[in-house]
């Protein structure tokens, strides 16, 4: 129904009311029609609200709608459709992943996985860290630093970092920060790259990518730094992983984000 016959029908249900008590389904029926309406206006001025710009004193230009209001609506959208997959789907999705490594590790000739802990409603990748375990190549496991002044009200300080540690066994892994799984910190099993030996494959977990390797995370910039880190490196190539459901044509982009080489859909 468009949004006219949607107007007209509320109009019609109102004019019928001033004439005889509405139906029980007449009234289910206007409440519906009502909510739709309503949900579309919103819609609407939201969209118009993100077009505009306001001009400030030093002369910048900044949205009406900042990048973090676009990006948390987004997440919240994204969180809802992904709640709603069962188990049966997230375990199609862990084996269609791990086939999906495996080609690209073989074709890069990766010898380094940075692997990332699923939590229950993440695309799982257990199946896929025993894959390559197998195929004998290396799996590290992020671990979250944060520094002594912890989160704040704007996010996390630069300092607050993910690094990488060596895995031999899933139950190395321990609940940590987050409550995500995360490996011993041990200085011998850290990550480290020879640019002139190494093939490194990064599978970068998120809530939504899109068609260009944009990702929306959970907000706190832990990858975001860390890709950034690698950009010049051609021997290090990053995997976005999401389900299929959850991908995109746009995802909102900030100024500090940063893209993955491609993108696994599941």
């Amino acid at each position: 129904m468009t949004q006219e016959e949607r107007i007209n029908r509320i109009n019609e249900l109102y004019h019928l009311s001033k004439e005889r008590p509405l139906t029980e389904e007449e009234l289910k029926e206007q409440g519906v029609l009502r909510a739709e309406y309503l949900s579309a206006i919103r819609s609407s001025v939201k969209g118009q609200l993100g077009q505009i710009r306001i001009v400030e004193k030093d002369g910048s230009i900044n949205p009406l709608v900042s990048i973090r209001e676009k990006k948390e609506n987004f997440r919240k959208e994204i969180l809802a459709i992904r709640n709603n997959l069962d188990d049966a789907r997230r375990k199609d999705a862990e084996e269609f992943l791990t086939g999906e490594v495996l080609k690209i590790t073989k074709i890069l000739k990766t010898n380094k996985v940075l692997m990332y802990a699923s939590k229950e409603e993440e695309v799982p990748t257990d199946a896929v860290f025993e894959a390559l375990k197998k195929q004998g190549i290396a799996c590290y496991y992020p671990v979250t630093k944060q520094s002594d002044k912890g989160l704040e009200d704007t996010g996390l300080n630069d300092s607050d970092r993910i690094c990488f540690y060596s895995v031999n066994n899933l139950d190395e892994l321990t609940c940590g920060t987050f409550q995500v799984r995360e490996p011993a910190v041990l200085e011998n099993n850290a990550f480290q790259l020879n640019p002139t030996l190494d093939s490194v494959l990064i599978l970068v977990p998120g809530l939504s990518f899109d068609n260009n390797g944009n990702r929306i995370g959970y907000g706190k910039g832990y990858y975001d730094r860390f890709l950034a880190g690698y950009k010049a490196q051609s021997s290090v190539k990053s995997a976005g992983v999401c389900f299929s459901e959850c991908k995109v044509k746009n995802v909102p982009v900030g100024r500090d984000d940063q893209k993955v080489d491609f993108v696994i859909t599941v």
